[in-house]
């Protein structure tokens, strides 16, 4: 797993909540905007964009993920 130090943590909000998420080739990460030392989920590039585009085709936006 990637250092906070070695990732750019970008802010991501929806309606009411906020997250960060951060990417390498292979894995994103996403934790709490209000808990940043927290816990993560890490997941697959392919399982993240997977998830992106079944949230999509929910007529969700996604661009801001």
């Amino acid at each position: 797993m990637q250092t906070d130090l070695q990732l750019r943590w970008r802010k991501r909000c929806g309606t009411s909540t906020c997250v960060e998420v951060a990417t390498t080739p292979s894995t994103t990460y996403v934790r709490d905007s209000e808990e940043p030392l927290g816990d993560r989920l890490a997941v697959s590039a392919s399982a993240w964009s997977a998830f992106i585009a079944a949230v999509a085709k929910d007529g969700i936006p996604t661009d801001r993920y």
